[in-house]
C-alpha cells in the first residue's frame, strides 16, 4: 500500500492553507460515449489502486506544525468509500450535469481517508454516463493528474488487464502524536545539520557564495516587482464564498493550431487571448468599461522532469502574465499577449518564482505556513488564474467506451473567484471556468464569450471553422496499422 513519505513544502501549502471557500482540490468531468456499469466501475478502480499507492494513503499531520504532514497507508483502505453513483433525473441534460459538478466541487473532501472520489453519473443524456473525479491538490498538480488518466483509464477498448501488484503488505497502524513529533525532531535534526554543512562548504567557496547571493538578488527584486505591481479592481475579486459553478467549452484543437499558425505566436498565446476577449466582453455586459484596462493573470508552469513520470505531488512555478482587456482590436491583444508572454520567459521568471520556493524550504516548517501564501496565487497581485496542461493526444476508454470530452476544474484561491483550466484531449481542447457565483454572476456566458473570442481570430487568421469530429481518433498503436506505407522518394 505504499511507504510512508513526507509531503514536500509545496504540497503541505496546500493541504494547510485550505480553508472554508478556499478548497485547494482539482477535478474533472469526463462525458462517456455510452452507459457504464457502476460494480464494474469499482472492481476495475480497485484493481488499479496498486499502481498509485498515494491514492491509498492518509495525509497525518505533526502536532505544533513540527513538520509537513506524512503520507501514511491507510489501514481501513476500502475503495468503495471513494466511489460514488449518481442518476439524473430525465432528460438529463448538460445543464443538470453542470449543476451536479458545481455542488460536488464545492464539498469538502473527507481528511480521515485518502483525498480523492470519483462519482459515476448515469441518466446524461438520457442513456450515457458521465464522471467526475476530485482529488486534493497536495496530492498532484496538473501534469501528474494527467499522467494518472492514462492509469485510470484504457488506451484502448479493448485493453489488457491491468499488471496485478507484486506483493500484498498490510498496511501498518496510523502514526500516533508523539510518534510523529519524535520522528519531526529527529529529521529536523539531521535536516539542520546538513544545513550546516552546505553553509560552511558555501563559505568555502567565495565564488560559489557571490552567484548564490546574486540568485538571492534577483529572486527579491522579481518578487518585489510582482507585489508592488498591484492589479485593477474587478467585482470577480473579493471575499470567496463557499459556493462554486463550474462550466466548460469545447474547441477544435486543430482549429487552434490552424490559428497559431497564421498569425503566429503558441497554442497557450491564441487561448490567453481567447480568455482576454472573454473577459473584455463579460465586463462591458456588466457595465465596466474595459479601455485601458489590464488584469493580471497567475499561469502556472510545469517544471516537471522526464523522470518524474507519474511522480505525484507538485511541481510548479508560474507566470505572472498581463491580459490586456482594454485593447479593442483581437490582433493587436493577440500580438501583446504573445509579446508578454515571451518577454516573462525570456526574464526567466517561472525560473526566479521557481527558486522562491525552494528557498521557503530553508525556512522552518513552523513558520513556512505564514509564508506560504507566496506558493498560492491567493498572496499574489493577480485577477485570475490561467492554467494550460496537454493531455492525452489520443482516446482514452472506460469499459470500452470512448471518453468524449475531458473537463479539466481547477480551485479558486483566496481573492480570486475566477478561474480557467485548459485541457487538450485528441483532437479537441476544453477550457473549464471555476467561478464562485457569488462574484462572478451568469458565468456560463463566458462559455459564449470564449467561443465568440476564438471565433474573431479565426475570422482574422482566415481559418475555416473545422468540421465536428465524426470518426473517433483512434489509440496510437491502431493508428500506426492504418497508416499507409511510406514511400522512398
Amino acid at each position: 500500500m505504499g511507504a510512508s513519505a513526507r509531503m514536500t513544502s509545496l504540497d503541505a501549502a496546500f493541504y494547510t492553507l485550505e480553508r472554508t471557500g478556499q478548497l485547494l482540490h482539482v477535478g474533472g468531468v469526463y462525458t462517456v460515449e455510452g452507459a457504464l456499469d457502476f460494480d464494474t466501475l469499482v472492481a476495475d478502480i480497485g484493481a488499479r489502486m496498486h499502481l498509485i499507492p498515494r491514492y491509498t494513503q492518509r495525509a497525518i499531520p505533526v502536532p505544533f506544525s513540527l513538520a509537513h504532514p506524512t503520507w501514511e497507508p491507510d489501514p481501513r483502505f476500502d475503495v468503495r468509500g471513494h466511489l460514488f453513483h449518481h442518476v439524473l433525473r430525465p432528460p438529463g441534460d448538460d445543464g443538470q450535469l453542470v449543476a451536479l459538478a458545481s455542488r460536488l466541487f464545492a464539498q469538502p473532501l473527507d481528511r480521515h481517508r485518502p483525498l480523492w472520489e470519483l462519482h459515476q453519473i448515469d441518466g446524461y443524456h438520457g442513456t450515457r454516463s458521465a464522471l467526475f473525479a476530485k482529488v486534493h491538490h497536495c496530492m498532484i498538480d496538473g501534469v501528474s493528474g494527467v499522467q494518472l488518466l492514462g492509469v485510470m483509464f484504457d488506451p484502448s477498448p479493448h485493453p489488457a488487464p491491468p499488471p496485478p501488484p507484486v506483493e500484498v503488505v498490510a498496511a501498518p497502524r496510523l502514526p500516533s502524536p508523539a510518534a510523529q513529533v519524535l520522528r519531526a525532531v529527529r529529521e529536523g535534526a539531521v535536516g539542520t545539520l546538513a544545513r550546516a554543512r552546505a553553509l560552511v562548504e558555501l563559505v568555502r567557496d567565495p565564488r560559489r557564495a557571490l552567484a548564490e547571493l546574486r540568485q538571492l538578488g534577483e529572486v527579491m527584486a522579481e518578487l518585489t516587482r510582482i507585489l508592488l505591481a498591484g492589479k485593477p479592481v474587478t467585482f470577480f475579486n473579493g471575499h470567496v464564498s463557499t459556493l462554486r459553478r463550474v462550466v466548460w467549452t469545447t474547441f477544435s484543437l486543430n482549429e487552434v493550431k490552424a490559428i497559431k499558425n497564421r498569425l503566429g505566436g503558441t497554442v497557450n498565446d491564441v487561448v490567453l487571448a481567447t480568455i482576454t476577449a472573454a473577459l473584455r466582453g463579460y465586463l462591458e455586459g456588466h457595465g465596466v468599461t474595459p479601455d485601458r484596462l489590464e488584469l493580471q493573470a497567475a499561469l502556472p508552469v510545469n517544471v516537471r522532469a522526464a523522470h518524474e513520470h507519474l511522480a505525484l505531488g507538485n511541481r510548479v512555478s508560474a507566470l505572472m502574465a498581463p491580459l490586456p482587456i482594454g485593447i479593442f482590436d483581437p490582433l493587436e491583444r493577440l500580438r501583446q499577449v504573445r509579446s508578454a508572454t515571451a518577454q516573462l520567459k525570456r526574464r526567466g521568471q517561472s525560473s526566479i518564482i521557481g527558486r522562491a520556493l525552494d528557498l521557503l524550504d530553508l525556512v522552518p516548517p513552523a513558520l513556512q505556513t505564514p509564508l506560504g501564501w507566496l506558493q498560492l496565487v491567493g498572496g499574489m497581485p493577480v485577477n485570475t488564474i490561467c492554467t494550460n496542461v496537454p493531455g492525452p493526444p489520443v482516446s482514452l476508454y472506460v469499459q470500452g467506451k470512448r471518453l468524449e470530452t475531458l473537463v479539466p476544474i481547477v480551485p479558486l484561491a483566496h481573492g480570486v473567484g475566477l478561474a480557467f483550466a485548459i485541457l487538450s484531449y485528441a483532437d479537441t481542447l476544453t477550457i473549464g471556468v471555476t467561478a464562485d457565483p457569488a462574484l462572478v454572476p451568469d458565468g456560463e456566458h463566458l462559455c459564449e464569450l470564449l467561443q465568440g473570442g476564438l471565433d474573431e481570430l479565426r475570422v482574422l487568421a482566415g481559418v475555416e471553422r473545422a468540421v465536428p469530429r465524426v470518426a473517433v481518433v483512434r489509440p496510437e498503436r491502431q493508428r500506426r496499422r492504418m497508416a499507409p506505407p511510406s514511400r522512398v522518394a
